[in-house]
């Protein structure tokens, strides 16, 4: 093999090790833009907004995000950090966002988020067909 054909291989042959290393580039939002996003609507007391942020077809969701808001709506948080934690897989998230009230007071929360179709999206509400504690109805029928 000449010189000139092992060069030419060796550069092929990085090129594709390259293209294989490199992470897919994030489709939506992702956890830290959610949560961004997330305490901007609280800030607003844009219970719309909220709902944006939840999963879509999931029951409840404007329940919840109204529930959000008219705890910690309107408090004029700045934030301070944004920790996102994947402790059960890699599209499921807890966001721990700590910030500051327009009091200078601290403020801290978890967000929990998954990713749906490419992008996060705030736990809100229930699954169709879930119950409000999260279960999925069962038959009571006998098998058989």
């Amino acid at each position: 093999m000449t010189v000139r054909k092992s060069q030419m291989l060796a550069v092929v042959a990085c090129a594709l090790l390259v293209g294989c290393t490199q992470e897919p580039t994030p489709q939506g939002r992702t956890e830290r833009q959610t949560a961004e996003a997330y305490v901007q609507a609280l800030n607003s007391r844009d219970v719309e907004a909220i709902v944006k942020l939840g999963p879509p077809g999931y029951e409840e969701v404007e329940t919840a995000a109204r529930e959000a808001v008219a705890a910690d709506g309107g408090r004029g948080l700045k934030i301070d950090s944004i920790e996102v934690l994947h402790e059960f897989g890699a599209d499921l998230a807890s966001t721990h966002v700590a910030a500051t009230d327009q009091k200078g007071r601290p403020f801290a929360t978890y967000v929990p988020m998954f990713r749906h179709d490419g992008t996060w999206v705030v736990r809100l509400g229930h699954a169709p067909g879930a119950d409000k504690t999260g279960k999925s109805p069962s038959s009571t029928e006998p098998l058989g």
